[in-house]
C-alpha cells in the first residue's frame, strides 16, 4: 500500500551527493587519529533524500526531480539510484566541467553524525532548473526544497509555487545567514531541526518548551507554518491559531541518524501531496524518520509506507 499521489505531483528541488560514511567511537582531534570499524558510500545530498523519501511513501513516478551532478561515476550512480526509486529525473542536469557533489560523514556509535559537504555541481547557477520547473507545474502539487542550491533558483522556484497556488515546504538547511527572512515567508511549512531553529531564532532547545518559543519567534516574523523537528523528542508545529507538540516514535535501536530529517520532510511532503490532513502528515513523517535512524545510510534508509502503516498499528 502507498499514499494516493499522481504522476510527477512531487517537485523536489535540491542536492545530491556521494556520501562517503565512517563509522567511529568520535571524530579525531587536529593532529590525532581514530580508527573506525565501518566504512561504505552510499547516494546522499538533502535533495535526493527527501526525493527517495517521498518516493517510497507514494505512488510510482509521483516524484520529479531537479538538480545537478557533474559528469563522473558519481553523478552516473546518483542517477541510476534516483530512477531505481522511480524517480523522474528529466530535469536533473549534468554539468560537464564539475564534479558530482560530496559529502564526508562520520557517524558514532552514538548515532550522532558530523557531515561535511563539498557541493560541487550543485552550487552551480543553472536557471534553467526553473524553466524545468515552470513545464511541470499543471502536474505539480507540492514543492520541497532545501537551501543547498543557488538562492535565486529556489527563490525564483519558490515565486513560481507561490504564483500557482502549490505548497512549498523549505529545509533550512544548511543554515545561511545570508537568507533574508522574506525568502523564509514564501514558504508554507518550514521544517528546522533544533540546530536550524536555534541559529535562526538564538533560542537553544533542550526540550519541547524551548521549541516553542523558537516557533513562536519564527511565526512572528512572518513565517505561515513552522515545524521543529526534535529527533528522539518528536516535532513542535506552529502557526498563527495553532500550536501542537507531537509525541515520538520510539525505536528500539539507533544505526545512524544521517537523514532523519530528510525523512521527516519528504514524507511530510508527500503525505500533503495524497491530500492527508496536517496533523496525519505530521505523524507520518515522525514515524518514518524514526524508522529511517534503525537503518544504515541515508537514501537508503527511508522506509516504505508499508513500514509506516505497521508501526502505527
Amino acid at each position: 500500500m502507498k499514499l494516493d499521489t499522481s504522476k510527477a505531483s512531487i517537485s523536489v528541488l535540491g542536492a545530491l551527493n556521494m556520501d562517503l560514511i565512517m563509522n567511529l567511537d568520535r571524530p579525531a582531534n587536529p593532529g590525532e587519529t581514530v580508527v573506525g570499524d565501518k566504512f561504505y558510500t552510499a547516494p546522499g545530498g538533502k535533495g535526493g533524500n527527501q526525493a527517495v523519501a517521498a518516493a517510497r511513501v507514494s505512488n510510482s513516478q509521483s516524484v520529479k526531480f531537479l538538480g545537478l551532478i557533474g559528469n563522473d561515476n558519481y553523478g552516473t550512480e546518483l542517477k541510476n539510484y534516483l530512477e531505481n526509486e522511480s524517480i523522474i529525473t528529466s530535469s536533473l542536469l549534468t554539468e560537464k566541467d564539475l564534479h558530482s557533489g560530496i559529502a564526508i560523514i562520520f557517524t558514532t556509535n552514538e548515532g550522532e553524525n558530523y557531515v561535511n559537504a563539498v557541493y560541487g555541481a550543485n552550487e552551480k547557477k543553472d536557471m534553467t532548473l526553473v524553466e524545468s520547473f515552470k513545464k511541470n507545474i499543471k502536474s505539480t502539487k507540492i514543492l520541497i526544497t532545501q537551501n543547498e542550491l543557488d538562492e535565486e533558483i529556489t527563490r525564483e522556484c519558490m515565486k513560481v509555487a507561490n504564483n500557482n497556488n502549490i505548497p512549498v515546504i523549505l529545509d533550512p538547511a544548511p543554515f545561511r545567514k545570508d537568507r533574508e527572512i522574506d525568502y523564509y515567508q514564501m514558504a508554507d511549512f518550514i521544517t528546522p531541526n533544533e540546530t536550524e531553529a536555534e541559529l535562526m531564532t538564538g533560542v537553544k532547545i533542550n526540550n519541547k518548551d524551548d521549541a516553542k518559543k523558537a516557533a513562536k519567534i519564527l511565526i512572528s516574523k512572518g513565517i505561515k507554518n513552522c515545524v521543529i523537528t526534535l529527533g528522539e523528542n518528536g516535532a513542535f508545529y506552529m502557526n498563527q491559531n495553532d500550536a501542537k507538540y507531537f509525541k515520538p516514535h520510539k525505536i528500539r535501536e539507533v544505526k545512524a541518524s544521517v537523514a532523519a530529517g530528510d525523512a521527516f520532510t519528504g514524507i511530510m511532503g508527500a503525505s500533503l501531496a495524497a491530500g492527508e490532513e496536517l496533523n496525519n502528515a505530521i505523524n507520518n513523517a515522525i514515524i518514518g524518520s524514526a524508522l529511517s535512524v534503525t537503518k544504515y545510510g541515508a537514501q537508503e534508509s527511508m522506509p516504505y509506507f508499508q513500514e509506516i502503516l505497521e508501526a502505527k498499528s
